[in-house]
């Protein structure tokens, strides 16, 4: 199976092209590679602690997220679930953090043997600390998009330059899968 793991800001709506109808052009596309390469698409964006991991019921007050879905059912993208929303413990401020997000993907992948090529579109900005991306470990996977563009705002987002760099990536092999099956084979 061929996954496709989506931010929703800096992806879906750029940070000054963000109107419906842009949004919608997005999504359109989206519907396009999806069709094309044969992709599910799975929620990596902050937004996804508005849809319910289990049932992908989205929260009624969430109206971005719904009107997202809104699209994604029109355009028929096949959205298969989201990424895990894990937190983790950071001993030296004795605190919890949100989890990486290049950790909930591969958590995800863990838990979803079946996904046997994935491409991650995202702005890759949302969470550089300590001069690290959080999508450092998956970044051969990466399509990187532009959340803003200062002197062009219509090349923010998930644009047409993007759909040839998806399919090279799905060719690639699902990394963690193939850790799992050799060390299923070691023991």
């Amino acid at each position: 199976m061929n996954v496709i793991f989506i931010d929703f800001d800096g992806c879906l709506s750029g940070l000054t092209s963000n109107s419906y109808e842009e949004i919608e052009q997005r999504i359109k596309l989206l519907s396009e590679i999806c069709h094309e390469y044969d992709a599910k698409v799975v929620i990596e964006a902050g937004a996804k602690i508005a849809i319910n991991e289990e049932t992908l019921e989205i929260d009624s007050k969430s109206q971005y997220v719904l009107f997202l879905f809104y699209l994604f059912n029109k355009y028929d993208i096949d959205v298969i679930g989201r990424t895990p929303n894990v937190r983790k413990y950071v001993g030296n401020r004795s605190c919890y953090h949100g989890m990486w997000k290049q950790d909930e993907i591969r958590l995800y992948l863990m838990r979803h043997p079946e996904i046997e090529h994935y491409c991650i579109i995202d702005d890759d900005d949302a969470g550089i600390y300590c001069g690290q991306s959080d999508l450092d470990k998956v970044r051969e996977h990466l399509v990187k998009v532009e959340a803003y563009v200062k002197d062009n705002p219509s090349l923010e987002g998930l644009q047409l330059k993007h759909k040839e760099e998806v399919g090279k990536i799905l060719k690639k092999d699902n990394d963690i899968l193939r850790l799992m099956l050799k060390y299923k084979k070691l023991h």
